[in-house]
C-alpha cells in the first residue's frame, strides 16, 4: 500500500457535524448566557510563523459555530459567544501562542460575561493526558471555583462518521 498524507482535514464535513452536534448537545444542560471556547495545542510563536494552523482552527471553529447556532463574540447582546483559547503550552522561556484556556477562563469570570464555559478541544484527536487533566481537572476547576458551569466536549477518538469520512479522504488520495 502506498503512503499518503492527508494535509488538512479541519473542513471535512462529517467532523464539522460531529463537532457541531456535540456542541448543541451540551449547550442543552448549561446556562443560556455560556461562553464557548475552541481549544488546541498552544505551540511557540517562532513554530507558527507562516504555518496554517492558527487560520485552519480559527476557520474550523467558525464552521463549527456556525453549524451549533453560535454568536461570534464581536456580536453585542449574543447569549452564546464563542473564541478561541490555546492549552498546553509548553515551559520554555519563549512565547507560546495564546490566550492560555485558563486566562480566558478567568476573564469571563472577570467580566461576568457568561454563567458557564463549555470548552471544545477541537484540536485534539483523542482523549490523553492534556485533554483529560488540563481541562477536565484543571479547567473544570477552575471553572467551580470561580461559580461558572463547565462542559466539555468529547473529541473525536473513534468516531464512525468521522472514521470513515477520513478513510474515504486517504483511499480517494491512495486512488485505491
Amino acid at each position: 500500500m502506498p503512503f499518503v498524507g492527508l494535509d488538512s482535514w479541519s473542513l471535512n464535513e462529517a467532523y464539522l457535524t460531529h463537532q457541531a452536534n456535540s456542541v448543541r448537545e451540551l449547550l442543552q444542560g448549561l446556562p443560556t448566557n455560556t461562553h464557548v471556547f475552541f481549544t488546541a495545542h498552544s505551540l511557540p510563536e517562532r513554530v507558527l510563523l507562516d504555518d496554517p494552523y492558527p487560520e485552519q482552527l480559527l476557520a474550523s471553529a467558525e464552521a463549527i459555530a456556525e453549524r451549533a447556532g453560535l454568536a461570534s463574540s464581536e456580536l453585542a447582546g449574543s447569549n452564546q459567544t464563542w473564541s478561541i483559547g490555546w492549552q498546553s503550552a509548553g515551559r520554555t522561556p519563549e512565547p507560546w501562542r495564546g490566550p492560555d484556556i485558563l486566562d480566558c477562563i478567568k476573564e469571563v469570570s472577570a467580566t461576568g460575561s457568561a454563567e458557564g464555559v463549555l470548552v471544545v478541544p477541537q484540536g485534539f484527536t483523542a482523549d490523553h493526558l492534556e485533554v483529560l487533566f488540563d481541562l477536565d481537572i484543571e479547567a473544570a476547576d477552575l471553572a467551580a471555583q470561580l461559580g461558572l458551569a463547565f462542559a466539555r466536549t468529547e473529541v473525536v477518538n473513534a468516531d464512525s462518521a468521522v472514521m470513515a469520512a477520513l478513510a474515504s479522504l486517504l483511499f480517494d488520495l491512495a486512488e485505491i
